[in-house]
């Protein structure tokens, strides 16, 4: 069988590009021809270093992005991308890193929704977004055999608003063989993810100036002038609390000390609002740290399950407060630390890659 994957970059190095890259392994294990498809040449050194050591394809069919990354331009950009690869796969996966994407014509399509078009119901975006909609529905009407997946309880529910799908909700994997905690763990709270805005990285910094001890290591990586701007935005906030000495900030940190750093933290913080699903949230919880996520999206509703496995927050004073809950209370910290663990082995790359290929075959 000849599988083709269709992805944006690899080389943005975040949760949508883990989840295509475990989709290319769990193919290549099976034994299937699997090709690449997308705009950007991957920088195969960048991604291993940073992920670890992954399966290539068979083949790339790389054609640069040429209409920008708008809803319309990124229909434009996927139709000429599918059209300039051979019409001989059987499947096409496509793995979106936005709402934007074409749905091609194979004998099987699969579109796993890394991230679901949340914030296009209302105002002037549901206005803008109303003609790419109608279009975007028009082709998945037209696609035969099609097969929606994506990533959470939330983003489904998003998904089945806009474009009145109905997707089935995989879980993304994480490689739990890879995080385990140490048996000392120290008062050290950890956040991992892009160094970009929609991250919020400014509400620990502040909730972290009033915490009484302890120590913060926020984990990103920098790739654009995006990245680069927003890193010098929090870093001027950490120098304006005078937080230098209890907070540090590493860019593009492999995967062997990201591995290190979670497995000695105790608490780990997301403050991304309407995150889809938060891949890093499972590894720190399966590293036997207790999460505090946003009260919102993928990593409140599927991942601590409305708080069962884990705290949330919507102020910075009630982070603030549970942070210092969490430190001072050892009781409550290894309750939830074991809780965290075990709620972590739902979320298997195993589990994953055995349901993809289910699909594929079905």
């Amino acid at each position: 069988m000849d599988i083709l994957v269709v992805h944006p970059s690899l080389n943005e190095r975040g949760g949508a590009e883990r989840v295509t890259l475990a989709i290319i392994e769990s193919i290549k294990e099976k034994g299937y021809k699997v090709a690449l498809g997308t705009f950007e040449k991957p920088n195969w050194k960048e991604i291993n270093d940073f992920f670890g050591d992954k399966y290539k394809p068979d083949a790339e069919f790389i054609h640069k992005r040429i209409f920008g990354r708008s809803a319309y331009g990124e229909l434009l950009n996927f139709h000429f991308l599918l059209s300039h690869i051979p019409l001989k796969y059987e499947t096409v996966i496509i793995s979106t890193t936005s709402p934007w994407f074409y749905c091609p014509t194979a004998d099987k399509v699969i579109i796993y929704f890394n991230c679901s078009p949340i914030n296009h119901k209302y105002g002037l975006k549901r206005a803008y977004l109303s003609f790419y909609n109608f279009i975007q529905s028009r082709f998945l009407k037209k696609a035969k055999n099609k097969i929606i997946l994506t990533n959470s309880s939330f983003s489904s529910e998003a998904l089945k608003s806009i474009y009145s799908l109905e997707p089935k909700v995989i879980y993304p994997p994480v490689n739990l063989d890879k995080f385990c905690p140490f048996s000392k763990k120290e008062d050290l709270i950890v956040s991992v993810g892009r160094f970009v805005p929609n991250k919020k990285y400014e509400i620990l910094i502040k909730a972290f100036s009033k915490v009484n001890n302890g120590k913060c290591i926020i984990i990103g990586s920098v790739k654009n002038k995006t990245s680069l701007k927003y890193l010098k935005r929090i870093k001027k906030l950490i120098n304006y609390l005078k937080l230098n000495h209890k907070i540090n900030l590493i860019t593009n940190c492999p995967y062997s000390i990201l591995q290190g750093i979670l497995s000695r933290a105790k608490i780990y913080v997301h403050c991304a609002p309407s995150e889809y699903f938060g891949i890093s949230v499972v590894e720190a919880m399966a590293s036997g740290c207790v999460p505090i996520v946003y009260q919102s999206g993928g990593p409140y509703t599927d991942i601590i399950n409305y708080g069962e496995y884990g705290f949330s927050f919507k102020k910075i004073y009630e982070l603030t407060s549970k942070i210092n809950l969490l430190l001072n209370n050892d009781h409550l910290y290894k309750e939830f630390k074991e809780k965290a663990i075990q709620r972590s082995k739902t979320f298997d790359a195993r589990i994953f890659k055995k349901e993809i290929i289910e699909i594929i075959e079905s």
